[in-house]
Formats: structure tokens, sequence, C-alpha cells
């Protein structure tokens, strides 16, 4: 099953006074990635359900989005790499003959990852006080090819993949597994999520802080978050 980020439908119309009804060939691209990206800056969406039986907004859950711009079209078209480095970065990675139409229109990053880290400026639990890492208590969603560039295009499901209806390259992880792996060709749109709520209700503000091995680091912290807790 291929990863399908980037396909258009329509019809050729033959001639100047006649249509056909013949559907127009899909693009085809020599490589399977078609945008890498070197972000430079960072930001934090933040969603969740709200806790209805307090009245100040108290998130029941909640999950932080994050990317280089709030505006999602910015996400896709700046700090792009140039068309010289891109033709090196595609013969890096042995991508230049995939020639084919479910190629990735989505950016990724180049340079591998050191590490992902998200803290708290608020006692999480007791194992977790203002400032330690909640790396091990937070789940991240995100869209990794490491392993079909690796395998020359082979789009084998994981187990999690054919479970959640996911396609080839999409992967949800605690954060600590994700910084065993130090993945490389990463979309920088990372969905984190606590896998549970604090120890007591109170107030959190997040920061998350992404670096890569080339010593690059970004860091984004929320607003001041109402967290439900446990017990609550």
């Amino acid at each position: 099953m291929k990863l399908r980020l980037f396909m258009y439908l329509g019809l050729l119309c033959g001639g100047l006074y006649s249509c056909n009804d013949d559907p127009t060939p899909l693009p085809t691209s020599k490589n399977f990635i078609t945008k890498y990206q070197n972000p430079v800056s960072i930001c934090a969406i933040v969603s969740g359900s709200l806790e209805t039986s307090v009245p100040t907004e108290t998130y029941n859950v909640v999950s932080l989005q994050i990317r280089p711009y709030e505006n999602t079209e910015d996400c896709f078209t700046k700090d792009l790499v140039d068309e010289a480095q891109f033709e090196v970065l595609a013969a890096q990675f042995r991508d230049t003959d995939f020639n084919g139409v479910d190629y990735l229109d989505t950016p990724v990053m180049y340079v591998q990852t050191e590490s992902l880290n998200i803290v708290s400026d608020n006692d999480y639990d007791a194992a977790h006080p203002a400032g330690i890492p909640l790396n091990d208590l937070c789940n991240v969603f995100y869209l990794c090819v490491d392993d079909i560039l690796a395998n020359s295009y082979r789009f084998t499901l994981t187990a999690q993949q054919k479970e959640n209806k996911w396609s080839a390259g999409y992967f949800e992880k605690s954060i600590t597994e994700f910084n065993r792996e130090k993945p490389t060709l990463v979309a920088f749109d990372f969905r984190i999520q606590p896998i549970f709520r604090p120890a007591v209700p109170g107030t959190h503000r997040f920061t998350v802080t992404y670096k890569n091995i080339d010593g690059k680091e970004l860091s984004v912290t929320t607003e001041p978050l109402n967290l439900a807790g446990r017990a609550g």
C-alpha cells in the first residue's frame, strides 16, 4: 500500500473542438520525496477536549501540534532547499528512480534528529517535577519515510498502521522511543499528547524542543494551559 499524499484527477480534452472521455494520465515523478525542508521557526497549536464540569477553560485531554508555521501553506512552501541542493539530497538518499504517481508532496527534513523533548513548568506527578522531561509520558504521531527509502520504495505496513488504517510512513510512539530511533526523513509536524492527565489539576506551560545532529535547536513554549487532574 503506497503513501498517497498528492494526487489529482482530471479529463483530457483532445483537439480544439472536442473532448474525449479518457482520464488525464497522472503526472509521474522520478523522486518519491519532492520537497526537502530546513525549518527555521517553530510554533505550537493547542487542541483537545475541555472539562465541562468546571467553569474555567480546562483541558481534559490536550494535544500539541508542533510545526514550523501556524499557516498550513507556509508549512508546505517555506524553508525549502533550492533545486541544486534537492538533486544532491535525492542522490544521497538514493531517491532517483521512483518514477511513480504516489509520490510524497509533504516536505521532510534531511538532517538526522538528535532529540525531541517536552517539559512543563509545573509538577506533572511525583516522578516528573517541573522541568523534568515528560518524554515517557507523551506519545508523538509523525510521518517518517526512512524505511521506505532504505528499502527501495517498499511500502510494507506495520501492524500498527494496519490496525489504525494508516498509510505507510505514519507512526505513533512514545517520545522516548522516537528519540532512541533518531529518524532523519521526518515531516516537521509532530502531534504530541500526554497519555494521561497530571496527578492533580493545575496550570502548565509546556516547552517543546527539537534538535538535530548538526546542532540546530528550535523551541516553543505554550501559553498557560489549565489541565484536569487524574482525580478530577
